[in-house]
């Protein structure tokens, strides 16, 4: 019971970081399992599909606003989410993602963070450095 109030409470903060940087959240429930988040940069949106669930929601939620946060506009107006996308834009928003999670709630571990979220396992050394820059 104690994870489920932490996870919302990151989820919390999250949205409220949207919120103070004019980024709108739209949860989506009746979309296929397999059906990717979605960011649209010009529109400051993202756009959560709660059904796909092989990657926990706020990694993606932190991800999704990474783009439009980080993002360099010009290179793409839309993204989506992608577990394996492992170059360019992604990666970075990646990156991003485990930063904002981690300065939201430090883990235990690299090994809790990477199972609390179901962080994709190729990410694992970016995930650990991450966690010593912040210790």
């Amino acid at each position: 019971m104690e994870k489920t109030y932490e996870i919302e409470d990151v989820i919390q903060a999250l949205n409220n970081l949207a919120w103070e940087n004019d980024i709108t959240i739209l949860d989506i429930f009746d979309l296929d399992p397999t059906t990717s988040d979605t960011s649209i940069v010009i529109m400051r949106s993202v756009f959560m599909n709660r059904n796909y669930n092989r990657v926990a929601y706020p990694f993606r939620l932190a991800h999704e606003i990474s783009h439009i946060l980080y993002g360099d506009p010009s290179a793409q107006s839309v993204y989506h989410f992608s577990e394996f996308g492992k170059r360019g834009e992604e990666l970075q928003a990646h990156k991003h993602a485990i930063s904002l999670l981690m300065k939201i709630k430090k883990p235990a571990s690299p090994l809790s963070f990477m199972e609390c979220y179901k962080v994709p396992a190729w990410l694992d050394g970016y995930v650990s450095e991450t966690f010593k820059q912040l210790a």
